[in-house]
């Protein structure tokens, strides 16, 4: 399979690259080789942080892949994929899964240099803890890998000639290294590190017992899979509360904060030099004028399960969607109290009720549009007057270049694994209890019970946006079932009596198919997923 053998010389590229934080700094290498600069400890931090910055690669596109397609949004534009949107036409040759797996296997090479070069490069105090490092990440691009496409080629060795077949190794086999992987990276790696966005053991639990707890609905996981994965959640949490507002976990320059345990970072410098992530595209609504200080689309909408999924009371609506429009679009954090408020969105029935008053207290007010929760929100040819997912709003002025970091693990989800893998491992009061400090901090009710789907529209609430919702439905077997009833892509074509997810032979669309081009590069017979063959 040529698709993931790949040219050394653009590896050498890649591992030369900035890195992820302010402390993986581009270097001039001028005509250093690879072979006399990674052998010194300079030059191997150079190759570690070129696997950080790897992780950049995956997640920069606009992320219909890990978004689109499920209960919470649906296609508003012809920009999002319609494979991806209702399954119908996906295809083998689609371009956004073929650019997940090929940049997936192009990161795990990049790691795989990093950990051949490990064993050739001089002794350093930190040595030790940057392999673990590297391992967690190789390992986290598999768990990606399996997930979204079931059998793949466990590839642990630099790829220095050219190879024309791979096998497909069973799931159940690349589970296992990624556990193995992740559990021999915890024993080497602190509970903090100096440079915020390093891995720590605290990421580390987190992501097993996600890993865990995904094996564990698997055919070939155990029950014994969900103890571990709760085990190994509440040790992530390690007592910390929730104490950051909802609407402070995702402020403007409020990345580095307490309860994130893992981001892809974004720092200024680096930024400018490109890589920016396109997350904070496809939300809506339409703001790309020169004096909005961004660039987004209605291309994913929310749907009316999302807009209606919150109760009054929870904090997190307006901490996930701009219930105000500001002119310019960026007003809203940059300059608040000098920002006309364009349109604002009152939802709740104290908010309904008390419009007067809220347009009364500020002068900024005066002229703004009241468009209060109704069918209009999730009418899908709105493309300006809707409450637009803000979580990852960037900012891009003359003055200013900001890009939001992507959090790929925080605490408010460590409680949520927990809760569910408690769930499974049949100790209900332990899910309530984790379910319940989530939902506490968000100022919402408790519960005395809990069941798989309250877990799971908790999920929605607390993640929305964050690209694990397509993989969540995917792991607990729900993915058919809320989308035929919730997303209005696919309902559409259930109500003509289509069922988008069936593929070959009766087979459905669960998994993404393998790239045509892997599989037409391949010299032997590499196998493509049941419903696509």
């Amino acid at each position: 399979m040529k698709s993931i053998v790949f040219k050394i010389q653009l590896v050498f590229a890649l591992v030369l690259m900035v890195g992820c934080t302010d402390y993986l700094e581009e270097q001039n290498l001028g005509n250093t080789t690879a072979e006399n600069y990674y052998v010194t400890s300079a030059g191997y931090e150079s190759l570690v942080n070129a696997v950080y910055a790897s992780i950049r690669d995956v997640y920069q596109p606009t992320p219909y892949v890990f978004c689109a397609g499920t209960d919470l949004f649906f296609a508003a534009h012809q920009e999002v994929p319609l494979g991806l949107a209702a399954y119908q036409t996906l295809t083998p040759s689609n371009p956004e899964v073929e650019y997940l797996f090929k940049n997936l296997y192009e990161s795990i090479q990049v790691a795989n240099m990093a950990l051949d070069y490990s064993s050739k490069t001089e002794e350093f105090t930190e040595l030790e803890m940057r392999i673990a490092e590297v391992k967690f990440i190789r390992a986290y691009f598999y768990f990606l890998l399996v997930q979204h496409f079931g059998d793949v080629s466990l590839v642990t060795d630099l790829v220095s000639e050219p190879i024309t077949h791979f096998e497909r190794d069973p799931a159940s086999e690349v589970y296992q290294f990624i556990i193995d992987e992740m559990e021999e990276a915890l024993e080497q790696l602190p509970e903090t590190q100096d440079d915020f966005g390093r891995i720590n053991s605290r990421a580390v639990r987190h992501m097993l017992a996600k890993v865990y707890l995904t094996r564990g609905y698997e055919s070939f996981g155990s029950a014994s899979d969900f103890t571990t994965a709760a085990q190994l959640a509440d040790a992530a949490i390690d007592g910390q509360d929730l104490s950051l507002t909802f609407e402070e976990l995702f402020a403007y320059e409020n990345d580095n904060n307490e309860e994130v345990l893992w981001s892809i970072q974004y720092s200024p410098g680096s930024t400018l030099k490109g890589g920016a992530h396109n997350w904070d595209y496809p939300w809506g609504p339409l703001a790309q004028g020169s004096n909005d200080g961004v660039s987004k689309k209605n291309a994913l909408h929310p749907t009316e399960y999302l807009y209606t999924l919150f109760d009054d009371d929870d904090t997190r609506f307006e901490g996930t969607f701009l219930n105000i429009r500001t002119n310019p679009y960026v007003g809203y954090y940059l300059d608040p109290d000098n920002s006309p408020v364009a349109y604002y969105y009152p939802r709740t029935a104290a908010q309904l009720a008390d419009t007067s008053n809220w347009r009364a207290a500020h002068p900024m007010r005066s002229e703004a549009v009241i468009s209060p929760i109704g069918p209009h929100w999730w009418d899908g040819l709105n493309q300006n007057d809707l409450p637009a997912l803000k979580k990852y709003d960037r900012c891009q002025t003359p003055e200013i270049q900001y890009t939001h970091d992507l959090y790929l693990a925080r605490l408010g989800e460590t409680y949520l694994i927990a809760a569910e893998a408690y769930l499974k491992a049949n100790n209900p009061g332990n899910a309530v209890a984790r379910v319940n400090t989530v939902r506490e901090r968000a100022g919402a009710s408790t519960v005395s019970s809990v069941d798989l789907d309250f877990i799971l529209e908790e999920r929605a609430r607390e993640l929305v946006g964050e690209g694990f919702r397509w993989m969540d439905l995917k792991r607990t077997g729900k993915l058919m079932e809320y989308a035929k009833e919730r997303n209005p892509d696919v309902k559409a074509l259930v109500n003509t009596g289509i069922d988008p997810f069936l593929g070959a032979n009766g087979n459905f669309k669960i998994l993404r198919p393998i790239p045509l081009s892997a599989i037409a590069l391949d010299s032997g017979d590499y196998p493509q997923n049941p419903a696509y063959d």
